[in-house]
């Protein structure tokens, strides 16, 4: 995970806490939320709140090929698949 995600990660996680502080000790705006949107993100399944890439898989290719003076020599690259 790079800087600039992790502390927008962080930075929205202590929102959301924040927020869900300030509905549970006030039941008068619990209340007034409508009985879908409750519902809604009690449904939410947990498996999907989490960012996952799966690395990159690379290998190294080497080949031989002549420099501008005739010689051979071996050229290595590393090839993303």
């Amino acid at each position: 995970m790079d800087r600039r995600s992790f502390v927008t990660a962080l930075f929205g996680g202590i929102a959301a806490s924040a927020i869900g502080a300030s509905i549970a000790s006030a039941p008068a705006k619990a209340a007034s939320l409508p009985v879908d949107d409750a519902a809604r993100l009690d449904a939410a399944p947990a498996e999907f709140s989490q960012y996952w890439r799966r690395p990159r898989r690379r290998r190294t290719v080497c080949s031989v090929r002549r420099n501008r003076y005739g010689r051979r020599v071996r050229v290595c690259r590393t090839v993303y698949y």
